[in-house]
């Protein structure tokens, strides 16, 4: 299967792009720079030069693929204007197929209202998306009208690995001052996912003949920050302090990419594991802590 990668070179996409090698894909990932580049032929993957922002440099490459996995995102002021001129662009150059462009697009577990105690949200819970992602409810819309694509989505929790995410950041902390600052509070529940886990995931959907699919991508359904806190603490045998912090004055809620951490969301995952056979080998905290934390 031959399949081009937007935002192969971040934290997640290193992962995706890596499994698909793994599983024999041909993979093309986008390039805006002789150092990203490098870093795609370093995980066994060819690069392709263009950029995110000028689409026309890349669809008729990424459409002349099997498949199209977009985990690009510019995290600037246009970001969701970006993404959806991309995609349009995208959707446009495919009506020349003669079958649909299997396209596996990036929502995420913040495009989901926050739940209730002892409630979980899944894939048939509806849309109440932060401002600043309400372009992604948006753009699936009409990524998902028409026969040009077979759209699937992958929702992720939030994301964990070495270096980036929850577990790490809160490592950091507690090296650093002993004091995690975030705009959870304590009892703030967290859905995580370990990134290889999730890498898999992306794998296991590509994979898929259905037309259109939904799945979140959640290994641990929910954890409350403090009981990831104590985890992490007992982890390095120091104590973790969280320090929940307002959103900043004058801030635009359209970018306010943090305010997601103040959702209190638990995720079931039994959709993917029954449709996929998806198998998260960090299903536990203690499990993703023990990987995690250095």
């Amino acid at each position: 299967m031959d399949v081009f990668v937007t935002g192969g070179t971040g934290g997640i996409g290193s992962a995706v792009v890596k499994q698909l090698v793994q599983d024999c894909c041909q993979v093309i990932g986008l390039s805006r720079s002789d150092q990203s580049a490098e870093k795609l032929r370093r995980l066994g993957a060819s690069a392709y030069p263009g950029d995110l922002r000028d689409p026309a440099t890349w669809v008729e490459r990424a459409t002349a693929c099997d498949a199209v996995v977009h985990l690009g995102a510019t995290f600037s002021s246009d970001m969701g204007k970006v993404d959806r001129i991309a995609m349009l662009e995208m959707k446009k150059a495919a009506r020349h197929r003669k079958q649909p462009l299997k396209v596996v697009y990036t929502g995420g577990i913040w495009l989901y209202p926050p739940c209730k105690a002892g409630d979980m949200l899944n894939e048939k819970t509806p849309f109440s998306p932060l401002p600043a992602f309400r372009f992604m409810t948006e753009t699936i819309k009409t990524l998902s009208t028409g026969t040009d694509l077979a759209l699937s989505v992958v929702h992720p929790a939030l994301v964990c690995g070495p270096d980036f995410g929850p577990v790490a950041d809160m490592t950091a902390a507690l090296k650093q001052s002993g004091r995690f600052e975030t705009r959870a509070s304590e009892h703030t529940f967290w859905p995580l996912v370990e990134v290889s886990d999730l890498a898999r995931l992306y794998a296991l959907v590509l994979r898929q003949t259905r037309f259109r699919m939904s799945v979140v991508g959640s290994g641990i359904s929910g954890v409350s920050v403090d009981h990831l806190a104590s985890h992490i603490s007992a982890r390095h045998g120091k104590p973790l302090e969280i320090v929940t912090q307002p959103a900043p004055e004058g801030i635009d809620r359209d970018q306010d990419w943090a305010a997601g951490y103040a959702l209190s969301q638990s995720a079931d995952n039994t959709h993917a594991k029954r449709l996929l056979s998806w198998s998260p080998e960090h299903a536990a905290v203690e499990d993703l802590v023990i990987s995690l934390s250095r």
